[in-house]
């Protein structure tokens, strides 16, 4: 039939125009977290984000040091420690505390990419639109003296 649009068709072009955001269907981050969230310098430390998704957009989780952007991580849900399960949403990731690292309080930010490297964005509340990201915040300390 010449000129018809199939309804899948329709809620494909809506889907690419207004982004993830139909009701059900928005991916969404969840439950992130570091353990332990006090480290010192030497220490490892596993990060674990629940990615929700159900239509398999989201590609990669990527994490940032807030205060040192230079600092980024790449999560991982393939069953290979420390994750436990593969392509079961939790995503995970191993990391050491380098001996340099400077002491204070610190922001992990991770964030959803699609397969073709972009920022899935996904309806907010309060900002319309924003990207899928959550964040888990940690502590390095050093030992105090009477414990060197």
């Amino acid at each position: 039939m010449r000129g018809a649009i199939h309804v899948s068709s329709v809620a494909l072009i809506l889907t690419l125009l207004t982004g993830c955001g139909t009701m059900g269907g928005q991916p969404g981050l969840s439950q992130a977290s570091i353990r332990p969230a006090t480290l010192r310098p030497g220490d490892t430390a596993i990060v674990t984000v629940n990615v929700v998704d159900a239509h398999k957009i989201v590609d990669r989780v990527v994490g940032v040091v807030k205060e040192d952007p230079r600092m980024k991580f790449t999560m991982q849900d393939n069953g290979q420690g420390p994750d436990a399960t593969a392509n079961d949403g939790v995503w995970s990731l191993q990391v050491d505390v380098p001996f340099a690292a400077p002491k204070g309080e610190f922001t992990l930010e991770l964030t959803a990419f699609s397969e073709d490297g972009q920022v899935i964005m996904v309806k907010d509340a309060e900002l319309g639109k924003a990207p899928l990201s959550a964040a888990c915040e940690l502590i390095i300390e050093y030992p105090s003296d009477s414990q060197s």
